[in-house]
């Protein structure tokens, strides 16, 4: 009776710790790992990468907030070069996304940020471990991008709830600096998109208004949209209209965030404007991201493809 008692609590305190540590966790990531540009002798070290990044994310807690709600999909892809003598040369591409209310698994990109400089030592079975207080030229660049992930993800369901995220990657970006790291230098021209320019202007709270209208776009926009769409994109459309008076009279040059902004949310938008009957909201989304134009025009004449 005694030995059956002790494995039922035994039982029960392992699922409940199981639990806790479940709701503290902040991300599903999904890891993709390309060794296409690499000899097959320089694949065997880094042939467990792809299952020892993704063990690493999804039981690494980032933040010390206790998470509520579905974890963060991310999906993390990794295209390997290099590999003599176990040195890697790696570009990182990151695409997180994010659930949307009225929807029955409904998502949304949240942001999709990609990284080509960044070289490191591998080894078969790594230890990967979180230290935020020490430089680690893996481990480092991966966190940065979680915590920037985590902040986004927080921004879009509070005013500015992602501020203490991004000023841990801030930090990470800080310490890459003091060691001399590649990527992470602090010294660029404004506009440039660097790790440093980003989390820069994600800390800065000249920046503030435009992070908040990107909360209000998924709060008042996009989680409204299964509920009351022509009210949601009307909503939309006074919010793209503010984002074009911030960057007329509060930018005061190119803006890494607003780029990161609509680098991810182009084609989003660009379909759920499809075919609007008011011209001002393209004008405004011209003004806002150039490099998207054809695309936007296609939206005016409704020739987005759904």
């Amino acid at each position: 009776m005694k030995s059956a008692l002790y494995t039922v609590v035994t039982a029960i305190f392992i699922f409940l710790s199981f639990s806790q540590l479940s709701k503290a966790q902040e991300l599903d990531a999904t890891v993709t790992v390309n060794m296409e540009q690499l000899p097959f002798e320089a694949r065997t070290n880094v042939s467990s990468l792809e299952s020892d990044l993704k063990n690493y994310i999804n039981n690494q807690r980032f933040t010390n907030v206790d998470w509520q709600g579905s974890k963060i999909p991310v999906d993390i892809t990794i295209y390997l070069s290099g590999g003599a003598d176990n040195r890697y040369s790696g570009r990182l591409l990151v695409v997180s996304k994010r659930y949307l209310e009225g929807t029955d698994g409904g998502q949304s990109p949240e942001i999709k940020l990609y990284d080509t400089k960044w070289s490191f030592e591998y080894g078969l079975g790594a230890y990967l471990k979180y230290n935020p207080n020490t430089f680690n030229e893996f481990n480092t660049l991966i966190d940065y991008y979680m915590l920037l992930v985590i902040g986004f993800d927080m921004d879009t369901y509070g005013e500015l709830e992602g501020s203490k995220a991004f000023e841990a990657a801030k930090n990470l970006v800080l310490l890459g600096s003091s060691y001399g790291a590649d990527g992470y230098q602090t010294q660029s021209n404004i506009g440039d998109f660097t790790r440093f320019n980003l989390v820069s202007e994600l800390t800065n709270f000249r920046y503030d208004d435009l992070r908040k209208l990107f909360f209000s776009y998924y709060v008042d926009g996009l989680d409204n949209m299964a509920k009351n769409k022509e009210l949601a994109l009307a909503k939309l459309d006074t919010i793209i209209a503010e984002m074009a008076d911030y960057k007329q009279n509060k930018m005061t040059g190119p803006s890494v965030l607003l780029q990161a902004f609509f680098d991810t949310k182009a084609q989003e938008i660009a379909s759920l404007f499809n075919g609007y009957p008011k011209q001002d909201v393209f004008n405004n989304l011209k003004y806002l991201d150039p490099s998207n134009s054809s695309l936007y025009d296609d939206a005016m004449n409704g020739k987005i493809n759904r």
